[in-house]
Formats: C-alpha cells, sequence, structure tokens
C-alpha cells in the first residue's frame, strides 16, 4: 500500500504547472482560431497577399531583366489577371526589398500565386518552430507553451497571413545570436547581413548595438558580406534600376499608411523624429553600459530598432518575439517577465488598429532591459531578506 501511495504521488510531479498548462491550452485555442481566419482569408483571396509582390518582381527579372525589377508599369503588366486586390499595385503593394529577395523566391517564380503562398508559408512555419526551439529555453513542454504563445500574437499571425517576410529575419537573426553565444563569429557576420537584404528596418540597429559592445569581429564580417551582396545588386539594377528603386522607396515613404507603428502616429514631424533618435540613442547607450551580456546587448538591438524606426508595418512588429526569446533564457526578473505579458496584451490591440499601447510599451521595455541584471539582483535579495524577518519574527 506504501508502494502505492507513493506512484501516485509521484505522478503530479511529473505533470507540468497548472498555469503553464493554461497558458498553452489558451495560446493552442487562440492559434487554431488563426489558422481557421487564415484558411478563409486564403480561400476568399488566394492572390491577394504579400508574397505576390515578391513573385512578380522575379517574375519580371526572369522575363525582362533585373534592372526593371521596380518598374511600376511593369508590375500592373505582370499582375493583371490576379484579382481585384491581387492586381493592385500602389504605394502599398510594390517591391521595395532589395534584389536579393527577388532572386531567393526563383524557384516559386512559375508557380501559380496561390501555390507559391502556400509553399512559402509552411518553409516560413518550420523555420519559425526551428528557430524557436534553437533559441528558447527550458523543457519541451515549456517550449511548447512559448511557441504557442509566439504565434499566437497578433503580429506573428499577421505576417503568416501577408505572406510577409519577418520570420525570415527572425530566422537569421536567430542563427546569429546563437552562433555568436557559441563563439563562431564568422559565420554569425554572415547570417546578420542576409536580413538586411529582406527587411532591413527590422534589424537596422543590430550590428550597431554589437559594434558599440565592442562585438566588431562579427560586425567586420556583416560589413564585407553586404558590401559583396550590395555589389551585386547593383551590378544587376544598372543606374535606371536604381534610380527606379530610389523613385519606388520615394513613393511608399510619402504615404502616412506606411508607418502606422512608428511614432508619427502619436506626433508630427519633426517631433516624431526626436523621439525615434532618442530611442536609438537610449538602446545603444544601454547596449555599450551591458555590452558584458550578449543577449541584452541583442535584444536591445532589436527593440531600438522597431522603437526608432520611420518605416514599419504591424508584422513588423513580430520580430520582437526574437528578443523576448532572448531575454527568457536568462532567467529574467519578475518585473521583466511581468513585462513580457503586458507586452503579448499590447501588441493583440494592433488587431483592432491600437498601436498606442505598443507604443507606449516598447520605451519602458527597453528602460526594463537596461536595468535587468539590478533586477536580477533584487530578486537574488528577496529571499535572504524574507529569511532574515522570519527569523526575527522568530526570536521576538
Amino acid at each position: 500500500m506504501r508502494h502505492d501511495t507513493s506512484v501516485r504521488q509521484a505522478r503530479p510531479a511529473n505533470l507540468p504547472p497548472l498555469w503553464l498548462s493554461a497558458s498553452a491550452l489558451a495560446a493552442g485555442i487562440t492559434v487554431a482560431f488563426g489558422v481557421v481566419r487564415w484558411i478563409s482569408h486564403f480561400t476568399l483571396d488566394p492572390n491577394a497577399q504579400d508574397t505576390r509582390v515578391w513573385i512578380v518582381a522575379a517574375r519580371i527579372g526572369l522575363t525582362y531583366g533585373w534592372s526593371h525589377i521596380y518598374d511600376l508599369d511593369l508590375e500592373r503588366v505582370a499582375s493583371a489577371g490576379l484579382g481585384p486586390t491581387g492586381s493592385l499595385i500602389d504605394s502599398m503593394h510594390l517591391y521595395l526589398s532589395p534584389p536579393p529577395a527577388a532572386w531567393l523566391v526563383i524557384p516559386l517564380a512559375w508557380l501559380p500565386i496561390p501555390a507559391s503562398y502556400l509553399i512559402w508559408t509552411i518553409v516560413n512555419l518550420a523555420a519559425f518552430i526551428a528557430i524557436c526551439w534553437l533559441v528558447c529555453p527550458g523543457p519541451r513542454f515549456v517550449r511548447l507553451t512559448v511557441l504557442l504563445v509566439s504565434l499566437a500574437i497578433w503580429p506573428v499571425h499577421y505576417q503568416f497571413w501577408l505572406g510577409q517576410w519577418v520570420v525570415a529575419d527572425l530566422f537569421f537573426l536567430g542563427l546569429a545570436w546563437w552562433l555568436l553565444e557559441r563563439g563562431r563569429w564568422q559565420l554569425a557576420g554572415v547570417m546578420l547581413a542576409i536580413p538586411f537584404f529582406f527587411k532591413p528596418q527590422d534589424a537596422l540597429l543590430v550590428p550597431v548595438a554589437l559594434l558599440v559592445s565592442g562585438r566588431w569581429r562579427p560586425v567586420a564580417v556583416f560589413g564585407l558580406t553586404c558590401a559583396v551582396l550590395a555589389a551585386l545588386s547593383f551590378e544587376s539594377l544598372g543606374p535606371a534600376g536604381v534610380t527606379a528603386w530610389l523613385n519606388d522607396l520615394s513613393l511608399a515613404r510619402a504615404d502616412p499608411h506606411t508607418a502606422p507603428m512608428t511614432y508619427s502616429y502619436l506626433f508630427g514631424q519633426p517631433a516624431a523624429g526626436a523621439v525615434e533618435i532618442a530611442l536609438a540613442f537610449a538602446a545603444l547607450s544601454l547596449a555599450w553600459l551591458r555590452r558584458d551580456r550578449l543577449g541584452l546587448v541583442f535584444a536591445l538591438g532589436l527593440v531600438g530598432t522597431t522603437a526608432s524606426a520611420t518605416y514599419l508595418h504591424e508584422d513588423d512588429v513580430a520580430i520582437l518575439v526574437l528578443a523576448a526569446w532572448i531575454v527568457l533564457r536568462a532567467q529574467p526578473s519578475l518585473v521583466q517577465r511581468g513585462w513580457l505579458l503586458v507586452g503579448i496584451a499590447a501588441a493583440q490591440f494592433i488587431a483592432i488598429g491600437l498601436p498606442l499601447p505598443m507604443l507606449l510599451w516598447e520605451p519602458l521595455w527597453l528602460a526594463l532591459l537596461g536595468l535587468e541584471p539590478r533586477l536580477q539582483r533584487l530578486d537574488a535579495s528577496r529571499p535572504a531578506l524574507f529569511r532574515r524577518l522570519a527569523q526575527s519574527s522568530g526570536r521576538q
């Protein structure tokens, strides 16, 4: 009988805590709901995804030459017949990424747009799961919970909905951090450069943060890799292609709807620019201050990038899940964990067109990242304080 009792008592110890199980269940339900919405969106207008813009650019490059991938008239011709949304080419729907992004999707170029979108989504989902499993700490059920919570966050869901490139950036940035953690700075520098030829606005301050923290070697490799890819890009475009690219960038920047997640939502210029510069300076200053902690330096580079961006969409905010994963590896303070939970709620408000909670949340996260070593020391001192209070109470 005693043996049976011990077996019965051992079983609950093998189960995850109730709060963790509840979190996994709630996130799983949210992800399932998101998948249903994704399928509905896909079946209603399978040509309307942002993937279409990259596929069209690749088709133009293969047909007319790579110097024409920023030609809006050719983009309209190549998009004709793809439906009312799929054929739309304007300041919100045009190819703006550097040429390597179009080169990457050449294998998908001549497939039907819906098939290309489906393949791209599956590849992105596999990459997201792989890098989450690589970066996130803890046992398998903890990692699974973090993965489900991450997929349930609106900006992540929205990037899959659109067929965007944020996960590609997140994957290579996550690899760069993982390699740096293991001292493999040469390959890390190469991985760090790749996102700058997909969506550079999601990674802009990361190499700068590494540089101010004294990690110049991976930044040197990053610069060399960027120089090679930039030279190949400019060679493929020629002067006319570069001019067309700059014109397209000007067209997009002139549209206020292309920066819904920047401080221009709250302030007009030049106040918004001043706030963004101040946040970038704060992030880099804190990266220098916490230069002994690679995880904090990397996270500060990511958060500083989104906080100081002048061109940022709702899906771009998904890059912050990588910063959260990296922070979670270091057993963050209770305050840090609480603020991450607030960030999840802030991100969900974006789904109803309210960027304000996220815009208010980001600066304080920058500050808390800078304070994290002190917050951890404070957490460590609390048990000793409680023990002293208990001993004092016992003596009384």
